[in-house]
């Protein structure tokens, strides 16, 4: 007669040595996702454009960006990921000298990143900065930039692309000595990179900005 063992002891016994596998260091450790890692096309202000407006380059650069990106994507299944981003962002800056300070334009160009390979969903790294901190990063001038208030919002074109255009004030330090600003903010998203202009002058100097919207080029990635 053969005799058959209790369905409970078998049950017991698989899950026993699950446990043993896992403590004893067999099971295996997902492997973590690389960085993303990316590099922008600079924007530019072109030559005409500074000289109808006075301005000159002071500095071109390019910071790097550290950050993490989350994406969701809802449907038939729900994914989400977090990734970190090792970025190369494009900085030029340009100066135009005021009898009360510096007025300045920061073009700062972030690369978009796909946190999902074989997903077409591409993510800006830069999108939850706050706006004195893009202020900040766009140009290299005015340091300790301080947003007090937001004036106003309108629509603008950048690029050919329609965008909403923030104006601020607040304060900036530059040469030692904090004075009072006015901010003017708009990003989009232009040839596989994500464009910030940010503009910064003294409280009070007209900062031309129909002529610096229209004069900026970027070339396609």
């Amino acid at each position: 007669m053969t005799r058959r063992v209790p369905l409970v002891t078998v049950l017991v016994f698989v899950l026993v040595l699950a446990g043993c596998t896992g403590v004893g260091g067999g099971g295996t450790t997902p492997t973590p996702e690389p960085p993303l890692r990316a590099t922008a096309t600079p924007a530019t202000l072109a030559p005409a454009t500074l000289d109808a407006t006075g301005y000159a380059t002071h500095r071109a650069d390019s910071p790097p960006l550290h950050t993490t990106v989350t994406a969701r994507i809802e449907g038939d299944v729900t994914l989400q990921t977090t990734r970190e981003v090792r970025a190369t962002t494009a900085r030029r800056v340009y100066v135009r000298s005021t009898p009360d300070g510096p007025a300045v334009v920061g073009l700062r160009s972030v690369p978009s990143v796909k946190p999902f390979e074989n997903a077409d969903l591409r993510k800006d790294p830069a999108a939850g900065l706050s706006p004195a901190d893009r202020l900040a990063r766009a140009q290299s001038v005015y340091a300790a930039v301080r947003v007090r208030s937001t004036t106003g919002e309108r629509s603008a074109t950048l690029l050919g692309t329609e965008a909403t255009l923030t104006r601020h004030r607040g304060t900036a330090r530059v040469n030692g000595t904090d004075r009072s600003v006015s901010a003017a903010l708009v990003t989009v998203a232009h040839g596989g990179d994500y464009v910030t202009m940010a503009v910064v002058v003294p409280r009070g100097v007209e900062a031309s900005l129909p002529r610096l919207l229209g004069g900026v080029r970027h070339e396609k990635g």
